[in-house]
C-alpha cells in the first residue's frame, strides 16, 4: 500500500504542478500541438504501465482493478438495457446533428467548449485523428487510475470508508487533477467523475466508464474548433 500511496500522491500533486509549468510553455509557443498530444499520451500510458506492473509483481487480481462487486449498488439488467439504449440513441442523434447542420454544430461547439481548453482542442484533420488517440488514452488510463486504483486503495485503508465517501473523495481528486481547466473545469470534471464512479460501482465493470469517458472526450474530434490567436513573448497577437 505504500507504493500505491506514493503513486497516487505523484498523480494528484504532481500532475497539477506539471500542468502549470507545461501551460506556460504552450502559451509561449514553445510546444506545438502534435508534441503536446504525444507527451500527454506517453505520460498517461507510462503511469498505467507502472501500475499494471505493480499489480503483476504483487500478484494482485486484475478483477480488483477492473471489476467491483456490491449487490446493494448493482444495477438491474433492465436498468442497464435502458441506459444502453438511451446512450446509443443519444450518440446517433448527436452524430446526425453534427453531420447535417453546420449552425447547430457550431452552437453545440460553443456550449461544449471552454476558452480554458481551446489550446488543447484539434483543428486540422490530422490533429483530429491524433486527438482520437488522446480520447482513447484518457478513457483507459484515467479510468484505471481514478476509478480502478483509487477505489481499490480507498477500500483497503486501515479504517473503513463508506462507499459514498469513496465516491466523493475520488471524484474530487479527479477534478483537482484537471485544475488546468480552471475552477469551472474542476467542478465539471468532479461532476463527471461522480457519474463515472456510479457507473463503475453500479455495473461492476470498469469498461463501462472507460467507454463513456472515451465518448465524452471524442466529441471534440467532430466539433468545429475556435481558432485561438497566437501571441508572442510580449503578449502581442501574431498574425498567421
Amino acid at each position: 500500500m505504500l507504493f500505491l500511496t506514493l503513486f497516487l500522491l505523484v498523480i494528484i500533486v504532481g500532475y497539477p504542478i506539471w500542468d502549470y509549468f507545461y501551460l506556460k510553455k504552450i502559451k509561449s509557443n514553445l510546444i506545438n500541438k502534435w508534441r503536446m498530444y504525444g507527451e500527454i499520451m506517453i505520460a498517461q500510458w507510462i503511469s498505467v504501465i507502472v501500475i499494471l506492473a505493480y499489480w503483476l509483481l504483487t500478484k494482485r487480481s486484475f478483477n480488483d482493478l477492473f471489476s467491483f462487486k456490491n449487490p446493494l449498488l448493482s444495477f438491474q439488467t433492465e436498468t442497464l438495457l435502458s441506459l444502453g439504449f438511451g446512450a446509443a440513441l443519444s450518440i446517433v442523434m448527436f452524430a446526425l446533428i453534427i453531420r447535417f447542420s453546420k449552425t447547430i454544430r457550431k452552437r453545440i461547439s460553443d456550449l461544449l467548449t471552454d476558452e480554458s481548453i481551446q489550446f488543447l482542442l484539434p483543428s486540422t484533420f490530422g490533429e483530429r485523428l491524433f486527438f482520437l488517440l488522446i480520447a482513447i488514452t484518457a478513457g483507459v488510463c484515467e479510468e484505471i487510475i481514478f476509478r480502478g486504483v483509487m477505489l481499490y486503495y480507498l477500500s483497503h485503508l486501515p479504517f473503513e470508508l463508506p462507499i459514498i465517501a469513496i465516491g466523493i473523495i475520488s471524484s474530487l481528486l479527479f477534478g483537482i487533477v484537471h485544475l488546468y481547466q480552471g475552477w469551472k473545469g474542476v467542478l465539471l470534471t468532479t461532476y463527471l467523475g461522480a457519474i463515472l464512479f456510479l457507473l463503475f460501482v453500479g455495473t461492476g465493470s470498469l469498461w463501462v466508464p472507460i467507454v463513456l469517458h472515451f465518448i465524452i472526450d471524442a466529441k471534440f474530434v467532430f466539433l468545429p474548433n475556435k481558432k485561438v490567436p497566437k501571441k508572442n513573448n510580449s503578449g502581442k497577437i501574431v498574425n498567421n
